[in-house]
């Protein structure tokens, strides 16, 4: 076998390698398991044909021929709030409709009983700041007054008499646009007083543990 039947048999880059390599090869990546992910969660899927024997077939991509499912809502997942879910409105009016809107009602009827709570999000896309915002309804249901707010904005800030929840994204091992002043600081600190008695927990959504 020559060198070119070893290279090219059974072997396949569809983004390319080395310098000339796609630059959106770790942005597909991210989609791809969210994707899957945000399926294999509201979604049960069944074969079409069981007896199926995979057969591949090949034009841009390479795909299974005549592979079908069928994709049936799970039991406990509603439509319309799916819907909703999947579109992300991360406008101040779009926060607070529907379920979300009886949420914060709820949450407003009690605020004298609140604890606090701040959650901080770097966020490019708007998925951790959509993340971060459904964890503040969550948590404002189960008795917390929570903040919002971008990273950058608790610069020399941090809140040391409350938890804090830090939800953050990277690009190639660099922060968000709205957390890399927040990260400066950070890696300016000289000591840890002015963390000092902080109370946190930090999420970073990406798609590798």
């Amino acid at each position: 076998m020559s060198y070119w039947d070893i290279l090219v048999t059974n072997t396949k880059q569809p983004f390319g390698n080395g310098m000339r390599g796609c630059i959106g090869r770790p942005f597909a990546w991210q989609e791809a398991v969210l994707a899957t992910a945000m399926l294999l969660q509201n979604f049960n899927f069944r074969f079409d044909d069981p007896s199926y024997q995979l057969q591949i077939k090949q034009t841009l991509t390479l795909k299974p021929k005549g592979f079908f499912m069928h994709a049936m809502l799970r039991d406990h997942i509603d439509l319309v709030y799916l819907e909703k879910m999947l579109h992300v409105d991360t406008s101040k009016e779009g926060r607070l409709s529907g379920k979300d809107e009886r949420i914060a009602n709820l949450s407003r009827s009690h605020s004298e009983a609140k604890k606090p709570m701040t959650i901080l999000y770097g966020s490019n896309s708007g998925t951790c700041e959509a993340l971060a915002q459904s964890l503040a309804r969550a948590a404002g249901a189960r008795g917390f007054k929570v903040r919002v707010d971008p990273l950058d904005a608790a610069v020399n800030s941090v809140p040391t008499e409350e938890p804090v929840v830090m939800i953050s994204s990277s690009y190639e091992g660099q922060p968000p646009d709205n957390a890399a002043h927040f990260v400066s600081w950070l890696d300016g600190l000289e000591g840890g007083n002015k963390l000092k008695g902080v109370k946190y927990a930090v999420f970073g959504c990406g798609n590798r543990k």
